[in-house]
């Protein structure tokens, strides 16, 4: 039974959730007026966005087994304060190294709040419940990258884009409040008792771990690989404004986001491998289509909205799955989970870019689609979780 408390411990999961997720995305549209103001190049400027993705990607692992060791409720609020003290000071940085090192405390706060926030869910929740709960928080992630863009934006041109970070602390704050004040405490799992490096040993040795990770490895390969140079690919093929670009963004935003936040239910008719499996099969067949839908604008954003969907049920069914993977040592699992997708992230717009380049549209799609067949194909060899 969902109680008024757990519904209050939600919302504010949430919250927080959506704040590390838009902090990523708000920063894209504020490049421009950040560079002019630190006398620097965009491209420098943006080295903002990868210092925060390196310092989630390689501070998640090292932060994982102090959650496994210790109480997650106070781990979770450390994360969250460093990540909001973080943000709070981009908005007063008044030269481009002091703007890197204050992203670099965001990222490291993320590193810390995220993967706890994942293994607090999977401790708290449990069975059905469990599913629709990690439905509803992933999809915070979903909405930041819908209104994210566009919310950086508009409150940059309320005053100038010191704004969007004091309005990203201000959400912070809120979330940091409503976890203060009723997320309970949690005993440390067996863990406890083990060596620091023990518990990345006793992940390594968990049957279906690693598969898992490279699970999560591969799908945000291939699905990064495509979504990262779809934009350009609109731009040059279709001939759209940066404005209209934007909508489509949005539009497969708020599909995903629906998708997630209903992905439980889906979760809890068919289990958690069968709909990762479902999902990325359908990615597969309409990234392909998006491939080769190049003279057809409205058969791109049919495409898009459906691998929309199928991302958000698959993804949620993937991370629900990995986080029953290994009870006592949940927060490390998720730790490296979490390094697993910013990495997929990474080599996939890496390699994307030199395929995009070299080959084009069509053999990006096919790049992309090999990458989540590869993912299918080591989900098929799984077994569900007692969760499932």
């Amino acid at each position: 039974m969902m109680t008024f408390k757990k519904t209050i411990i939600i919302a504010g999961l949430f919250i927080a959730v959506f704040t590390s997720g838009a902090d990523s995305f708000i920063i894209s549209p504020l490049l421009p007026e950040i560079a002019r103001e630190f006398g620097s190049s965009i491209s420098q400027t943006a080295l903002g966005v990868t210092i925060y993705a390196l310092c989630y990607a390689f501070g998640a692992p090292i932060f994982g087994p102090l959650g496994d060791r210790y109480n997650r409720r106070k781990l979770l609020l450390s994360g969250l304060s460093i990540f909001l003290i973080g943000t709070l000071l981009c908005a007063f940085a008044n030269s481009l190294v002091a703007f890197y090192i204050f992203r670099a405390v965001a990222g490291i706060g993320a590193a810390l709040f995220l993967p706890n926030v994942w293994a607090f869910i999977g401790g708290y929740f449990e069975g059905k419940q469990l599913n629709k709960v990690m439905g509803i928080v992933m999809s915070a992630l979903s909405l930041s990258i819908a209104v994210g863009v566009p919310l950086g934006t508009f409150l940059s041109q309320l005053s100038d884009w010191h704004m969007a970070f004091f309005a990203s602390a201000g959400i912070a704050v809120l979330a940091f409040i409503i976890l203060l004040t009723i997320l309970p405490s949690t005993k440390p799992s067996g863990a406890t008792n083990k060596g620091y490096v023990a518990n990345f040993i006793t992940v390594a040795k968990t049957k279906n771990a690693i598969p898992a990770l490279l699970i999560t490895l591969f799908w945000m390969f291939g699905f990064y690989s495509i979504y990262t140079f779809l934009g350009s690919f609109v731009n040059e093929k279709f001939h759209l404004n940066l404005v209209a670009i934007g909508y489509i963004f949005v539009t497969y935003g708020l599909s995903n986001f629906v998708a997630s936040f209903f992905g439980g239910n889906l979760m809890n008719k068919i289990g958690h491998k069968t709909s990762v499996i479902v999902n990325g099969i359908i990615s597969i067949l309409f990234i392909i289509l998006m491939g080769f839908s190049e003279n057809s604008l409205t058969l791109l954003i049919i495409c898009l909205i459906v691998l929309a969907v199928a991302q958000g049920f698959g993804v949620t069914a993937l991370t629900t799955y990995i986080v029953g993977i290994v009870p006592d040592n949940r927060s490390t699992v998720m730790a490296f989970n979490s390094s697993a997708l910013y990495l997929g992230l990474t080599f996939g717009s890496a390699i994307g870019g030199l395929i995009f380049q070299s080959i084009g549209f069509n053999g990006l799609a096919v790049g992309s689609a090999i990458g989540l067949i590869i993912a299918v194909l080591i989900t098929i060899k799984l077994k569900e979780t007692k969760n499932a």
